[in-house]
């Protein structure tokens, strides 16, 4: 009799729970102007007359597949997936990453959505999985008995070049935040 409950103990030890699941969009909703789109189109069409002057053909041809992919990927709706923290590790989008694999995480904020990301051991190096504010919290304390919390991570020099770059030649304009109890003049 005691070997039985000592046998189910363990395997109820062994058995893998969820500790906090959460639904999210796949990637953030970011919806172009056609006056983006049309900026890159002839940022495209230029780089192509420069290159046919050199008859690099086939960094024309990279340069439309590059602006076909960004055309495509912004078209693509983003589709709501589920996200766990287990037991075991995180399982995003049905892929599951045990605790070995993953590092310390840290969260950020770029607009109004928030962005959870964990360091990963795979030629991508971070996991980036979105989070709701109300959630924040209850993801990072869950999240930091099992692995490190980064208050604010060090950028490298390509998203320093990044910040930069958008920084001093914004795509889009700017708009002022709408406050909720003064809307905007007509």
């Amino acid at each position: 009799m005691k070997e039985d409950n000592q046998a189910e103990v363990k395997t109820e030890s062994l058995r893998v729970r969820d500790l906090f699941v959460w639904k999210s969009f796949n990637k953030p909703q970011k919806q172009y102007s056609k006056e983006v789109v049309a900026v890159f189109a002839i940022i495209a069409l230029l780089i192509s007359i420069i290159l046919a002057f050199f008859q690099e053909w086939l960094g024309i041809l990279v340069t439309w597949a590059a602006y076909f992919l960004f055309w495509q990927l912004s078209q693509v709706r983003p589709e709501e997936v589920e996200h766990k923290i287990t037991t075991e590790g995180i399982v995003s989008m049905g892929h599951s990453d045990i605790w070995q694999n993953l590092g310390p995480f840290w969260f950020s904020v770029k607009g109004n959505e928030v962005t959870l990301h964990i360091a990963h051991r795979n030629i991508f190096g971070q996991l980036i999985i979105l989070a709701a504010k109300s959630d924040q919290d209850k993801i990072c304390n869950i999240l930091a008995e099992y692995l490190p919390y980064i208050e604010t991570p060090e950028k490298s020099a390509i998203e320093k070049f990044s910040d930069w770059f958008s920084e001093k030649f914004p795509i889009e304009e700017k708009k002022p935040p709408v406050e909720a109890n003064n809307p905007p003049e007509v």
